[in-house]
C-alpha cells in the first residue's frame, strides 16, 4: 500500500459551489458508471440536510474518496450511506478502508449507534472491504434499484 506517507483528512461539506457541485457529479459517475449518477437535484440536499464527507488527500484538487450519510427517518441513532465511493484512479491503496476509520469516529460523535448500506451484491471488493470493517450482512434486496439490481443490507454497530 502506498498511502501510509500520505496525509488525508475528511471535510464536512454544507453547501457546493457550482465548480464543486460540477466536479461532484464527475466523481459520481466515475464511481457509477451507466447507474444514473447522483446529480445537483439529489447533491444540494444531501449537502444541506444530510453529511456529505469529502476525504481529501493533501496537494489533490479533488478529493480521493466520497461519503453520503442520511439519518433513518424511523431510527433517528441510525445513519445510512447512501453512497461510499473512492476515485477511480485512487482505488487499491487501502484509502476506503482509511475513510471508514475516519468515517466512524464522526458518525459516534453525531450520536449514531448503527451504521447501514446497500451494496451491489456483484461488488465482492466493496462486500470485502464493509466485511473487514465490521459490517454484516442483514439481508438481500432483490431489485432494489430497478431490475437485476440486487442488493446486500448490511450493518455496523457503533461501540
Amino acid at each position: 500500500m502506498e498511502t501510509m506517507n500520505k496525509s488525508y483528512y475528511v471535510e464536512v461539506a454544507s453547501s457546493l459551489n457550482p465548480e464543486q457541485l460540477r466536479m461532484m457529479m464527475e466523481l459520481e459517475k466515475d464511481a457509477f458508471p451507466g447507474m444514473g449518477a447522483v446529480d445537483e437535484q439529489t447533491l444540494i440536499p444531501l449537502a444541506r440536510y444530510g453529511k456529505l464527507l469529502q476525504y481529501w488527500q493533501d496537494l489533490d484538487d479533488r478529493p480521493v474518496a466520497i461519503c453520503e450519510i442520511l439519518r433513518d427517518y424511523h431510527d433517528v441513532h441510525k445513519a445510512y450511506i447512501f453512497g461510499f465511493y473512492v476515485r477511480s484512479d485512487q482505488q487499491g491503496k487501502g484509502i476506503g478502508k482509511l475513510f471508514l476509520q475516519d468515517i466512524l469516529p464522526i458518525l459516534k460523535q453525531d450520536q449514531f449507534h448503527k451504521v447501514c448500506l446497500t451494496v451491489n451484491t456483484e461488488n465482492k471488493a466493496a462486500i470485502r472491504l464493509y466485511e473487514k470493517m465490521g459490517f454484516a450482512i442483514k439481508e438481500t434486496r432483490f431489485d432494489e434499484f430497478g431490475e437485476g439490481e440486487h442488493r446486500y443490507y448490511m450493518e455496523y454497530i457503533i461501540s
